[in-house]
């Protein structure tokens, strides 16, 4: 008898627990957030420390400008009570969509008006959607996204807050690595063999970003900048030249054998390769392999990195 009423007391107080965890779970609902490119995806999932399910609308392996909605695309951003996105000319098809889903619910934030905003952030490029290679803007986005996600789900909060807190302190960290690491070189020409994908990372740390071609990343050199860019390299005896991820190589492998540059693959943090979608990289990981990259082929000063 008195088995069997010591079996029927753990057995409530098993099922008791069950019911308090389900009213714990209630309290706290999980997020739905939606994001558009991976650098978005990549910070938020930070914030939230994998208590929200944060849904990437553009695949790493898709082209940004030219992507084309799946229908479970549109039912995620329906369900959503978040929207991360870049604005500016980056996603234009974004807005006609969201002008479609008559939805109140859906709170957006989008990193060029989060910047716009903020008085303190004086290197703003109104045409450069480019935003998440700036490490003092993410900071910036981390902290709004902090905020609106702790007004959504004020029942994590502090969680949100504290890890929001060591995001900031990581990019701080990567800031001062390329300030420090940049500030030294044989040569401050980032010379792109494709379109002006760096502008923000080049105008941060004192580098002078010359392109093959402008902003618009389908565009073709025209024969005439295409020779400019060949004489300012010998002109200045410039011994490096690097390439986007998210572009093929060929222009820049021709160049190199018009003037016998030393090619370099610096990544986007967008388009990501096979290998790296496989090795799980990070957009973090990403950056601080940059500016390895950059380090070498820049010839600069601080090598302890």
């Amino acid at each position: 008898m008195k088995n069997r009423l010591k079996f029927l007391i753990v057995l409530l107080l098993i099922l008791l627990g069950a019911v308090l965890s389900r009213i714990g779970q209630a309290a706290e609902p999980d997020l739905l957030i939606v994001t558009t490119i991976f650098p978005l995806t990549e910070l938020t999932r930070e914030i939230t420390g994998g208590q929200d399910e944060v849904y990437q609308l553009i695949p790493t392996s898709a082209e940004v400008h030219d992507f084309q909605l799946r229908p479970s695309d549109l039912a995620k951003l329906r369900s959503a009570s978040l929207l991360i996105r870049i604005g500016s000319n980056l996603e234009p098809w974004l807005d006609r969509i969201l002008n479609s889903l008559e939805t109140k619910e859906l709170v957006v934030i989008s990193f060029t008006e989060v910047i716009k905003k903020n008085s303190a952030y004086a290197d703003h490029r109104t045409e450069d959607p480019h935003l998440w290679l700036d490490f003092e803007a993410d900071q910036l986005l981390v902290k709004k996204i902090t905020e609106v996600l702790a007004r959504l789900n004020p029942g994590r909060a502090d969680s949100y807050r504290k890890n929001g807190q060591v995001l900031v302190e990581k990019l701080s960290w990567l800031d001062n690595q390329y300030q420090k690491n940049l500030a030294s070189c044989q040569s401050s020409d980032l010379v792109i063999a494709g379109h002006q994908a760096f502008g923000y990372l080049a105008a941060r740390y004192k580098l002078n970003q010359i392109a093959l071609t402008g902003r618009n990343p389908e565009a073709q050199p025209t024969p005439r900048r295409w020779q400019e860019v060949i004489n300012l390299i010998r002109a200045r005896q410039i011994k490096s030249i690097f390439y986007e991820s998210s572009a093929p190589a060929e222009y820049a492998r021709e160049i190199a054998r018009e003037t016998g540059t030393k090619l370099y693959r610096l990544s986007t943090g967008v388009n990501l390769s096979k290998d790296e979608i496989k090795q799980k990289k990070s957009f973090l990981s990403l950056m601080e392999e940059n500016l390895k990259i950059l380090i070498e082929g820049l010839g600069c000063g601080q090598q302890a990195y």
